[in-house]
């Protein structure tokens, strides 16, 4: 009989102890999710204005962009890297915290069409432009199929943001990341 109250007791408390764990983990996800997302932010807010910067002044060359874009690919592919070595969370995600990731991702893609836009102006001096794009598309790209893997349904809200700056997507060619985002 006390064997048997005993072991209640005890699945009750370790019931606890897994559900407890089980929300610790589920905040933590989030929490490593936008730790990427913020590092990203720093390393593109650091890349983005001289990409800008050149493109304003009008003496855009691929000798001077070139190593800005390759930054920016590098950056966009250890965020990239860095959310796939994250589990897959099968977890209800809160609605606010989704929303604040959501804006993130949108302030980071705008950031990144804006920059890149000022460039089109020198294209022609720059002939590995759309290579560079492409690179650009292919890495960004990954960056939101990875993000959907871990919260499902996210990109919908980053689209929803997104809408304005679709056509700046579409006139610098990033396919690929219009398609994921469904725009």
């Amino acid at each position: 009989m006390f064997f048997t109250r005993f072991f209640a007791v005890f699945f009750l408390f370790a019931s606890f102890g897994i559900v407890s764990s089980a929300s610790v983990q589920k905040r933590q996800d989030t929490a490593d999710i936008e730790t990427v997302l913020n590092t990203l932010k720093g390393s593109t807010d650091t890349i983005l204005p001289q990409i800008t910067s050149t493109g304003q002044a009008g003496n855009a060359s691929d000798a001077n962009v070139t190593p800005l874009i390759n930054d920016l690919t590098t950056a966009l592919n250890t965020a990239s890297s860095s959310l796939t070595a994250l589990q897959t969370s099968s977890r209800k995600s809160r609605r606010q915290s989704d929303d604040d990731i959501a804006n993130l991702v949108a302030g980071i893609v705008t950031d990144i069409t804006n920059a890149l836009d000022t460039l089109l102006g020198d294209a022609a001096a720059i002939p590995e432009l759309g290579s560079l794009l492409g690179g650009v598309d292919v890495a960004l790209d990954q960056v939101l199929v990875g993000l959907e893997t871990l919260l499902a349904g996210v990109l919908t809200l980053v689209a929803n943001l997104l809408v304005d700056v679709a056509g700046l997507l579409k006139s610098l060619a990033l396919g690929l990341t219009l398609a994921s985002l469904g725009l």
